[in-house]
């Protein structure tokens, strides 16, 4: 069996106290699967405050074979950085693992993962987090709000506790590395790539006294992107309201016409008024809807990708 060659990105910030416990994490699973798979760590320091440039910088130098790390200038956020590593992975790996490196994410896993893709050739395989008993009820509650309304406004399958823990095939990375500055969320962009995948579901190892970086205001902002960035629904919505409108400005004209026949006062000009006002306003709503359903296929749609590639063999066919 071939050796597989595979990259741990993992986001970091003000990570100094779960660093160094994780690094060991790492060196050990990489003593153990040495021989059938080549791992390495990329770190990405999302703009620590506290003293993560400087372990890493250490750990950087002393394992130089195996680690290295990624500094950010000010924190950009969770998604930044591992849009970053993905797009810093380079060609050396053959495979790529997203994991925080809080622990809270079982790195015993990653074997499993790279078996999963190995074996089963799937180009993207997720992870999802069983239930766990000591998750508050709040973050159990906005995961699920997340989740569900997430999917249900871009029609994707969202499997809730699926989370950033997952392996991307780097073959697939390679084709999109100019799509993922504009993909939003990962997760969603995760659910939405066309191509075989799998999953594993794990059990996570809750910290202590940690608390969660993923707010409500996160969480509310992640939905919002992911359901402009991959849902029309917005905007067949506004579509659909200007013709329910236009349909009730027909009733009525009709009943105006009914009032008429039957002889009923009516103010002078007030109906001409009103129907002038509703048609016009039905009108435009129907217009912004397919000029907007335009904009977005026009400028919104080019930053998704036509096609993946996932191996190419790189031939000269010239003569």
């Amino acid at each position: 069996m071939s050796i597989s060659r595979v990259l741990i990105i993992s986001p970091a910030f003000n990570e100094s106290k779960m660093l160094p416990d994780f690094v060991a994490a790492f060196l050990r699973l990489r003593a153990t699967i040495s021989e059938h798979t080549d791992l390495r760590l990329l770190v990405i320091d999302d703009g620590s405050i506290d003293n993560t440039s400087s372990l890493l910088n250490d750990f950087s130098t002393k394992h130089v074979d195996c680690i290295s790390y990624i500094s950010f200038t000010a924190n950009f956020g969770h998604q930044a950085a591992l849009v970053a590593g993905l797009m810093n992975a380079g060609k050396w790996p053959q495979a790529i693992i997203t994991m925080d490196c809080d622990l809270e994410h079982p790195i015993e896993l990653v074997p499993s993962l790279i078996e999963k893709w190995r074996n089963e050739k799937c180009l993207l395989v997720n992870t999802i987090r069983k239930p766990a008993a000591g998750l508050g009820y709040l973050k159990k509650t906005l995961s699920k709000i997340f989740y569900r309304l997430t999917a249900k406004m871009t029609g994707l399958s969202l499997v809730p506790g699926q989370a950033d823990f997952r392996l991307w095939d780097a073959g697939a990375i390679h084709s999109l590395y100019q799509y993922l500055p504009h993909v939003g969320s990962l997760r969603v962009f995760a659910s939405w790539l066309p191509c075989k995948k799998g999953s594993l579901s794990y059990e996570q190892h809750l910290q202590k006294g940690r608390k969660s970086r993923f707010t409500f205001a996160k969480n509310v902002e992640l939905a919002i992107m992911s359901i402009i960035r991959f849902s029309s629904l917005p905007l067949k919505s506004i579509t659909f309201l200007g013709t329910v409108g236009l349909a009730f400005s027909f009733f009525y004209v009709i009943f105006i016409l009914i009032s008429r026949a039957s002889n009923d006062v009516l103010m002078q000009g007030w109906t001409s008024l009103i129907l002038t006002v509703i048609i016009m306003s039905c009108l435009q709503l129907i217009c912004l809807g397919i000029l907007a359903s335009y904009f977005r296929r026009l400028v919104f749609s080019k930053d998704l990708p036509l096609f993946i590639i996932q191996k190419n063999s790189n031939n000269s066919w010239e003569k």
